[in-house]
């Protein structure tokens, strides 16, 4: 950290341990014993997360990773992903004018529609419904899009988890959760609250990092729950939780802007880190095998277009406000009123980009756009070890720029690394340019040494140390 930090580089220390459903041994355990393996696991990372968080403390402007996968149980994940994926789409379905938006009636329908309408026993469906849709639509015309209805309706909620308990009579068209699926959810929160307390108070941000889709919809749900309590702190300089937007994926920047909405309504900042993706090949082998639609961009240049319509969004999101505070300088007695910073910014944005063509898009935007380097509303990384050309050369002329530092157990952190190369394309094509540009790097310093040491071996003029004569 300190190597890199010499050169204008700062770091995100990684605890590379995350879970999949591949390799679990859940022969001869009963339900009761898997949870507490997990439940246990999941407490010693969060152990040594802390410590990662206290580590990186140590030096101001550093990241700590996480991984939800490792918070919880992946079953459990994949279980909730199900649960909220279905509940957005019979939203969907239920939105008849397809205008985005549901009537008082339609949220009635949902609401049967989850695997406990009631939020106690003694709670009629009607009483549920007016105390819900008259909390959801805050802007009381009678109708509620879903940004509305899913922060209203949520497992994040106490008051209203109850509502995915699983069904005791009928067939829930919502899948639902178990009693102790819930509560273990909960236990996800209240780990990855207690560590993002202790960011808090250190000044240590945190990278939520993408994983699989068939985690993804459960992992969103935990961030926004997290960015919405830890991203509106006053004593806390710019947004402290980021969650990260693979743009390979189809509806990437769809999920975005929805989330830019969800924050603005919120009161907090959108922090996004955006990527292009390390899943492709095994999501593909997925979906190919249970005939599922390929959820990935269909070739390079769409995912090309989709991670710069992203990062088009957020930079949108910044100019906007930035307008905002000039049309507002006029009624402020304050000197810096027009000024976008990470105090007045809606939004906040970090390429994580091994695309040289993406970052230099990106600089040239902020150039337009007058956002300074040293602003941190803008950020880059890139895995430590890879692209070094980029991240030196953004780091001397001054723009954020970090790197992924991964450790942890060899058994972990060898894999995760080999997927990163492996299902990373452009990093692969871009190796050719780096050894290029290493052997003229090479070539540069032995011709500078073969001319110094010509030079060395030249004698050096005689100079007269007697008496001279002049004609």
């Amino acid at each position: 950290m300190n190597t890199l930090r010499s050169a204008g580089i700062n770091s995100i220390l990684d605890l590379s341990i995350e879970a999949d459903l591949d390799g679990l041994d859940l022969e001869n355990q009963s339900p009761a014993e898997i949870r507490s393996q997990f439940n246990k696991s999941a407490d010693h990372i969060a152990d040594q997360i802390s410590t990662c968080i206290e580590t990186a403390s140590k030096m101001s402007k550093s990241f700590a990773a996480i991984k939800i996968t490792a918070m919880g149980s992946p079953l459990l994940l994949q279980q909730v992903s199900s649960t909220l994926t279905a509940l957005e789409s019979r939203f969907k379905h239920m939105d008849q004018d397809k205008d985005g938006k549901v009537t008082k009636e339609e949220f009635k329908q949902l609401v049967k529609m989850l695997p406990s309408p009631a939020l106690n026993k003694d709670q009629s469906l009607d009483a549920v419904v007016d105390q819900l849709f008259k909390e959801a639509d805050r802007d009381q015309d009678g109708q509620v899009d879903w940004v509305d209805f899913a922060s209203t309706i949520s497992l994040n909620r106490d008051e209203t988890r109850a509502l995915f308990l699983g069904a005791t009579e009928g067939a829930a068209q919502i899948p639902g959760l178990e009693k102790e699926d819930l509560d273990d959810y909960k236990r996800v929160l209240v780990r990855m609250e207690k560590l993002c307390d202790q960011a808090a108070k250190t000044q240590t941000r945190l990278m939520i990092d993408a994983e699989q889709t068939y985690f993804q919809p459960a992992i969103d749900n935990v961030a926004l729950h997290l960015m919405e309590n830890y991203n509106n702190k006053p004593h806390v300089e710019g947004p402290l939780i980021f969650n990260t937007y693979q743009m390979y994926l189809k509806d990437a920047l769809g999920r975005l802007q929805q989330d830019y909405v969800h924050a603005q309504r919120n009161g907090y900042v959108l922090a996004a880190k955006l990527v292009r993706g390390a899943y492709m090949v095994s999501e593909r082998k997925r979906a190919q095998e249970l005939g599922l639609s390929d959820p990935i961009c269909d070739g390079i240049e769409a995912t090309h277009t989709s991670y710069n319509a992203g990062v088009d969004f957020m930079l949108g999101a910044m100019t906007l406000q930035k307008q905002k505070l000039i049309e507002n300088k006029a009624s402020s007695q304050e000197e810096d009123a027009s000024t976008l910073s990470l105090k007045t910014s809606p939004a906040v944005l970090f390429v994580a980009s091994h695309n040289k063509d993406s970052v230099i898009r990106t600089c040239e935007r902020m150039q337009e756009l007058d956002l300074a380097p040293q602003s941190g509303l803008v950020m880059f990384g890139q895995l430590m070890g890879m692209c070094d050309q980029i991240s030196y050369t953004l780091g001397q002329h001054g723009y954020g720029i970090f790197k992924y530092v991964p450790y942890g157990p060899i058994h972990h952190v060898i894999p995760y690394l080999i997927r990163r190369a492996q299902e990373n394309a452009s990093v692969l094509g871009g190796v050719t340019v780096e050894r290029t540009l290493l052997w003229e790097e090479l070539r540069s310093r032995f011709v500078a040494q073969k001319e110094r040491a010509q030079i060395q071996a030249v004698p050096s003029p005689i100079v007269p140390t007697g008496p001279t004569t002049t004609m």
